[in-house]
């Protein structure tokens, strides 16, 4: 599952913005063979995007029992995959084709891969999977737990977005009724996250530091690429003090709620999570993709992809994370999870 969530992450990124289509002329072969421009940045990220795919591939050609075998799978697999959304680009209007980047992306595959081949299995691969086991929730249930958490914090890296809200920053109106929406909003999201980490981990007891760490994780990446990225007026506008109350107000509520059992947490987080993202969608700051994109002073190729895909991650988000507790609820009823003790705060 969490193979094909990156690697739908991977195809969007690849394929937006979808069309026009067009037939390959011999410019666009001449180029996919010699482009005219390579960038580092465009470079990096082809390593940076594969290198997850390779290792979650890895693990799918059984790396735990055959490390080198399924490297070799796996970055022969992710290259015939970047080869095919390659191809795709050929018949794409605005997409350049390139065999370089089937290449950075081969590297980066490769390299995903050897996580799980000696030395660095032992040093890091190893280590990481007993941290998996002892910490979060065992089977599917804790991979697709970790991988929505993943996105989460791929959606806040564009400092466009605001805190658990939809839409795009922007300015909250100044009204007591407005600040009162935003802080409830953002109160009731922040509380439901808290949660959701809480049903991921295997017990409650490290809810809170988790949190906390992730969210602080959150407005360090906000922080960073609205310095860098946004333009300098509204560079700011994605931290207001509508936002500053709902988060502390969400994470006093999360601090009793976090000792509740487990499927009073998870029945909780549904609840608030929905009532968050109605909020969020109702009173949400909407606009049309090119002022959305005028925020920005992206020094960088690629701005489109990268701002709608982590729109769409932010707008999903909670929608994706209220299937999956639901889905777990449920499967609940028939096969409970085994949890340890709590650990303490």
């Amino acid at each position: 599952m969490a193979l094909v969530a990156w690697a739908a992450v991977v195809a969007y990124a690849s394929l937006y913005p979808f069309g026009p289509l067009r037939p390959p002329g011999p410019d666009a072969l001449a180029i996919f063979f010699r482009p005219r421009v390579l960038l580092e940045f465009d470079l990096a990220i082809n390593v940076l995007a594969y290198l997850p795919l390779g290792a979650l591939a890895a693990l799918l050609f059984g790396a735990a029992s055959l490390p080198w075998k399924a490297a070799a799978r796996a970055t022969a697999a992710c290259a015939a995959f970047s080869l095919g959304m390659e191809a795709c680009q050929l018949v794409i209007s605005h997409r350049v084709a390139s065999l370089y980047d089937v290449g950075t992306n081969t590297v980066g595959a490769f390299m995903g891969a050897m996580l799980f081949a000696p030395p660095l299995r032992g040093w890091l691969s190893d280590p990481l999977a007993r941290w998996r086991e002892r910490l979060v929730a065992g089977g599917g249930w804790g991979d697709a737990g970790l991988m929505l958490l993943l996105l989460w914090l791929i959606a806040q890296l564009n400092p466009a977005l605001p805190f658990f809200e939809a839409g795009n920053i922007g300015d909250e109106g100044g009204s007591a009724a407005s600040f009162a929406v935003v802080t409830g909003s953002v109160a009731t999201s922040v509380a439901a996250f808290g949660l959701f980490v809480s049903v991921v981990l295997r017990g409650p007891g490290g809810a809170l530091r988790w949190t906390l760490l992730l969210l602080t994780v959150a407005l360090w990446c906000k922080f960073a690429t609205a310095s860098l990225y946004l333009r300098p007026q509204v560079a700011a506008a994605w931290m207001s003090e509508g936002r500053i109350a709902g988060l502390a107000l969400g994470l006093l509520a999360f601090l009793p709620l976090r000792r509740m059992r487990r499927p009073g947490r998870i029945y909780l987080a549904v609840v608030l999570l929905l009532s968050g993202a109605l909020l969020a969608k109702i009173f949400g700051a909407y606009s049309a993709l090119g002022e959305f994109l005028r925020l920005f002073s992206w020094p960088f190729g690629q701005l489109g992809n990268f701002a709608t895909l982590t729109r769409w991650i932010h707008e999903a988000w909670p929608f994706l994370a209220l299937t999956w507790l639901v889905a777990l609820f449920i499967w609940r009823r028939h096969e409970p999870i085994q949890s340890p003790a709590p650990l303490s705060e």
